[in-house]
Order: C-alpha cells, then sequence, then structure tokens
C-alpha cells in the first residue's frame, strides 16, 4: 500500500486475499477499470487472479502453492500493476475482462 496509491486495502484470512483498488484513497471509490486490466496482464503473464466488486482483486492460491510460486506470483501482480500505472495495458481488454 505505501508503494502505491491505487491501493485502498489489503485484507484477508491465510491464503485468501483481497486487495482493493480505489481511484481516491479519500473517497475510497473504487477502481474496476484497473481491477480489470491489471488482472488480464497478470494472466497474459501466467498468474491466475480474479476481480470483483467495484475493483477488488482477490488472490487465492492453492494451498499446496510454494513460497517460489507466491513470491512468483507477488512479481508478476506488482509487473502488472506498474504496467497499468504507466499506460501500457490497453483499454481493448476492457471487451474481454469482465470479472464477477
Amino acid at each position: 500500500m505505501k508503494n502505491y496509491e491505487l491501493i485502498g486495502d489489503v485484507r484477508g484470512l491465510g491464503l485468501s486475499i483481497g486487495i482493493d483498488l480505489v481511484k481516491d484513497r479519500i473517497t475510497k471509490e473504487g477502481a474496476r477499470e484497473a481491477a480489470a486490466k491489471i488482472c488480464y496482464r497478470c494472466w497474459e503473464k501466467g498468474v491466475i487472479i480474479i476481480f470483483l466488486g467495484d475493483g477488488v482483486l482477490r488472490f487465492q492460491p492453492p494451498l499446496v502453492i510454494t513460497c517460489d510460486e507466491i513470491d512468483k506470483a507477488i512479481d508478476v501482480i506488482e509487473e502488472s500493476m506498474k504496467d497499468y500505472l504507466a499506460g501500457n495495458i490497453p483499454d481493448e481488454i476492457l471487451e474481454t475482462a469482465k470479472g464477477w
């Protein structure tokens, strides 16, 4: 959260994590488009996450995931966030990425 203003909150229990993406941390308005684009970019890079609601990324890996696999997934999620913030994910993916 300290590195990205886009992240409004991170919550979860165990390996079930929700990352709230917001347009503004004060208003807490969800950033659904950002979630869709980041989710899609993660998929392109081999990490499956979903987005739901008004901009929540849901990270829920299998219980048998290794520490190395978690580290790789976190790296991919961060790279995807950077791609989104740099404007490197085209709007066309919004026609495909629908979320829950």
